[in-house]
């Protein structure tokens, strides 16, 4: 809902008295279902450069570092990210790839992103696109996903890395 208002011009601190970013100053919770969380935590947070609320007494305060740790933490061997852990999924790395686009200048976070962007390139086939399962159903989501991350990252569509058989995505 903070990306919703924060796209409509609407200030999501404030909605009939209510800040939707309260809910993410709560780290626990905020984490308890995986890395879904921090993800959307960072990218609603960043759409509108919103800091965190004090979270109430009793609470584990969040910070943003807290939720980029965890991310780097869940990162898999191969570069990639996935909610159940196993192999790397597309949406999943492209959603890491959104949440951490603006932390690029930290090291860590810089090298994080391009080991999830080499495990994009090689995923994409001939077409452009992403294959979504054993039975070879191309993925829209994945590729929409993917173009989001390589706009947060300031990457073009075009990027030599994402041109296969001279398809984009």
């Amino acid at each position: 809902v903070v990306l919703a208002m924060t796209a409509i011009g609407k200030d999501p601190t404030n909605v009939a008295g209510f800040d939707l970013t309260k809910p993410l100053a709560n780290f626990d919770q905020t984490c308890f279902q995986g890395i879904n969380g921090p993800m959307f935590a960072l990218i609603a947070l960043d759409s509108g450069a919103y800091e965190l609320p004090t979270a109430d007494e009793g609470i584990t305060q969040a910070t943003k570092d807290m939720y980029i740790e965890l991310l780097l933490e869940k990162q898999l061997e191969n570069g990639g990210w996935s909610l159940m852990g196993g192999e790397a999924e597309i949406d999943v790395t492209a959603m890491a790839l959104q949440a951490l686009a603006k932390y690029q200048d930290r090291k860590d976070v810089a090298e994080a992103v391009e080991k999830g962007l080499a495990v994009l390139s090689e995923r994409q086939n001939d077409q452009g696109g992403y294959q979504y399962n054993a039975a070879e159903s191309v993925s829209s989501e994945s590729v929409s996903q993917v173009i989001v991350a390589l706009a947060e990252l300031g990457i073009a569509l075009d990027d030599s890395r994402f041109v296969k058989n001279g398809n984009t995505l």
